[in-house]
């Protein structure tokens, strides 16, 4: 299921600036709407609406979250990561970089966090587990196994 815009949208614009798929279309000052089968359900949008216009998919609004310091975040554990380079390669803002020497020697870093929107498509790929979109540092895996 999809996000969705209803009428008190004011058309802003901020959604579509934020949204990773360009899920989200619509004229300046017009109501917007959200492409279904584009939408990831990623909540970047709900964040940014100033008259919280857009409900999840059970029709829940969320207030907007003004300073993106405060939007969720991967956390990378270094242990976990392979260097594999997938979450680089499917973020949409180019947040993540491998740092290290060549493929599979280096680990994810989030190298442009103000440009992060949490949309979760890094770790929704990453094959190890190693990434986690959240608000707490360091990973919980990190945490269970005494290494942070």
């Amino acid at each position: 299921m999809a996000h969705y815009i209803d009428d008190k949208c004011i058309g802003c614009t901020a959604c579509v600036s934020v949204c990773p798929t360009e899920a989200i279309s619509g004229e300046r000052k017009q109501l917007h709407v959200i492409d279904p089968k584009l939408c990831i359900d990623c909540d970047a949008c709900v964040r940014v609406c100033p008259v919280m216009a857009i409900a999840d998919e059970f029709g829940v609004y969320k207030p907007r979250i003004p300073k993106r310091q405060d939007w969720p975040k991967p956390v990378i554990d270094p242990v976990l990561c392979s260097g594999c380079e997938f979450c680089v390669d499917i973020c949409p803002f180019d947040c993540l970089e491998i740092v290290g020497d060549g493929p599979f020697q280096g680990i994810a870093v989030l190298t442009r966090p103000n440009a992060c929107v949490g949309c979760r498509e890094c770790e929704e790929v990453c094959a190890k587990g190693a990434i986690l979109v959240t608000s707490a540092e360091p990973h919980p895996t990190a945490v269970a196994e005494g290494r942070a």
